[in-house]
């Protein structure tokens, strides 16, 4: 799945983090910076190097916010991975009352009919903005236990995601920080890379050695 890093102001992303999600998540990447009051973005980002480059600067900086995305391509109406940079995050959302940002970490549920040629937060942007929400609805219908959690997991896993309105640099979480979101060395990640690293390293080690 996709990894999410927040990372507010006092807090630095290391070289060793960026490169950890680039390895978990290596299908392209995007960002989202607060400067001067509202929140600028760039995506599409399929290098690691070239990714790096154009973060390094406010990634290193305690001073700044900011919002990165590292993308593990999911499956298509007809089971395809779409390795592209138009689907890199975030994606610009559309509200009554403001504009927004939107990224996500996991899948939509098995019922959620997808669409070809693009994964299905494509079609889930398309369909939150047919619905011309005010910013209160939205907030509402992503909460915990709000009308679209059965959407939102996928074999009962959550998914997770991070919304930046255009006037507000405080993000909103879905679900909230104290449910499923990890803390790790100041910011905050929608997955525990880190432990699913030790995990894989520690089970490679075994094989190895059993083999031998």
């Amino acid at each position: 799945m996709c990894v999410i890093v927040y990372k507010p102001e006092g807090a630095v992303v290391s070289r060793r983090v960026f490169d950890r999600c680039w390895e978990y998540s290596p299908h392209g990447g995007g960002y989202a910076v607060w400067d001067n009051g509202k929140w600028v973005y760039e995506k599409g980002f399929m290098d690691k190097e070239e990714f790096y480059k154009a973060v390094k600067d406010f990634i290193h900086s305690r001073h700044a916010r900011a919002v990165l995305h590292f993308r593990l391509a999911t499956e298509d109406a007809e089971g395809k991975k779409n390795i592209l940079p138009e689907f890199t995050h975030p994606f610009e959302i559309q509200l009554q009352d403001t504009k927004a940002l939107l990224f996500v970490n996991g899948r939509f549920s098995e019922s959620y009919e997808g669409i070809v040629g693009a994964p299905k937060v494509k079609k889930f942007v398309e369909d939150i903005n047919q619905l011309k929400l005010t910013r209160k609805q939205y907030e509402k219908l992503l909460a915990g236990n709000g009308l679209l959690e059965g959407l939102l997991r996928y074999r009962g896993e959550r998914a997770r995601l991070l919304t930046l309105f255009e006037e507000d640099k405080k993000p909103f979480f879905s679900p909230s920080l104290s449910k499923g979101w990890v803390r790790h060395e100041g910011l905050w990640l929608s997955k525990d890379v880190f432990r699913l690293w030790s995990v894989y390293t520690k089970w490679w080690e075994v094989w190895l050695w059993e083999s031998w």
